[in-house]
């Protein structure tokens, strides 16, 4: 038996080592040009290092999406592709395509069929859904409810990974509208002499962060002409059913009702910042002893409770619905402070204007007023639905692997 050659074959091993390195790099090297980035390795996308879109998607754990997919699916078992479907949505709703549209990208883009997650057949195909399945699935199956009740998934799991990142969503908060014009031939919409436009309001609650940016949370369409003050509470509410504690939160006069400053800072614990209407004058009977003296009214209610706490007779009075003195005893509190130091009002300005950046951001930038087509209120809602939902979609992906930077930004996402 000949004798080994270990050196020989110590140098063939070095060699081997060598030039799979130089295969690795070479793939690397490959998979930048053609994706922006590693299939394997995330980094996040901006205008410096770009990333393709499919790319960035095919690094989210979809589970909360498939979780909450399913239930739209009465035999889950026939379904072909349940988180790719998911991936096609945001894919769609980012590059502003047609379902039509976006089914033929899938077929002459086989690579983002490849990343989006679709399985590939026998004869090297993907099976992709038609334009038809996308509409129905978007229109029909998930529908404005649908869409709504999938996006609060998605941000429930985006909390939970904000969390383990340290970032609070509810930590800083602001509240405000904008209008959004509809086609010629709805007749739904209503016509408003500010905005000169027919149309709808688009109500949105968002959260602060310096390093995360501005991140949409929810939003409500309502009628251009209707009072987007009266979706403050329930916005509060909702993001509290996601558990998302809105702490603070910024808003205009039309949020500073004396009924939501009450609710909002008594019974849901979410400080008001708003500034001080001109009109607006300090109520000197709003004090602890008009507090005690309007609580004492309910005496003979079974939850009445002797020697009470001011702090109860506040919380039992807004609850009762008898907002007017509690609420204008805060505002009084608001208006001293503002006497006291006017210049610490600047920030609120600051945040205000940040709000309409961020609401401009949806509207114009993240295609909303483009992809309304089509007549009635549903629409609008659909796709503002679908905005908000991609929006979440891509921040979660960056939370998921660790980042914290702009959660919303498209920039490189190509």
């Amino acid at each position: 038996m000949p004798e080994l050659d270990v050196d020989a074959h110590i140098k063939n091993f070095r060699q081997k080592i060598e030039e799979a390195g130089v295969i690795d790099e070479k793939f690397k090297k490959w998979e930048y040009e053609k994706f922006g980035g590693s299939q394997t390795e995330f980094h996040n996308p901006d205008d410096s290092q770009p990333m393709s879109l499919s790319l960035f998607l095919s690094f989210m754990d979809v589970t909360p999406l498939e979780e909450a997919m399913k239930l739209y699916y009465k035999r889950l078992n026939s379904v072909q592709y349940l988180a790719s479907m998911g991936r096609t949505m945001i894919f769609k709703k980012i590059k502003q395509m047609t379902p039509d549209g976006m089914a033929n990208h899938l077929k002459t883009h086989p690579v983002d069929a490849r990343l989006l997650g679709y399985e590939r057949k026998s004869d090297g195909t993907f099976k992709i859904p038609d334009g038809e399945t996308i509409r129905y699935n978007l229109k029909n199956r998930f529908g404005v409810e649908g869409v709504r009740k999938i996006d609060e998934a998605i941000i429930v799991a985006m909390r939970k990974a904000a969390e383990t990142l340290g970032i609070d969503l509810g930590e800083c908060c602001g509240s405000d509208a904008f209008p959004v014009k509809a086609v010629s031939s709805d007749k739904d919409a209503g016509y408003n002499d500010y905005y000169e436009i027919n149309g709808y309001k688009v109500a949105t609650t968002e959260s602060y962060n310096p390093e995360t940016g501005i991140v949409p949370l929810i939003g409500d369409v309502i009628g251009i002409n209707d009072n987007e003050g009266d979706l403050l509470i329930p916005h509060i509410q909702e993001l509290k059913s996601c558990g998302i504690h809105v702490k603070e939160n910024f808003v205009d006069g039309k949020y500073a009702t004396i009924s939501n400053i009450a609710y909002a800072e008594i019974i849901e614990g979410t400080l008001l910042h708003y500034d001080v209407a001109e009109n607006w004058v300090y109520d000197y009977t709003a004090t602890s002893y008009s507090i005690e003296t309007e609580y004492q009214k309910f005496h003979h209610e079974p939850d009445f409770k002797v020697n009470a706490s001011e702090d109860f007779m506040m919380k039992y009075l807004v609850k009762k619905g008898s907002y007017g003195t509690v609420g204008y005893m805060l505002r009084n509190m608001h208006m001293a402070a503002k006497e006291e130091c006017p210049d610490g009002y600047l920030d609120h300005f600051h945040r205000r204007n940040m709000t309409e950046s961020e609401n401009d951001y949806i509207k114009n930038d993240s295609g909303l007023q483009r992809a309304i087509r089509r007549k009635g209120k549903e629409t609008v809602q659909l796709e503002f639905h679908l905005t908000l939902l991609a929006l979440h979609v891509v921040a979660l992906v960056r939370l998921q692997n660790g980042v914290k930077r702009n959660l919303v930004s498209k920039r490189g996402l190509t």
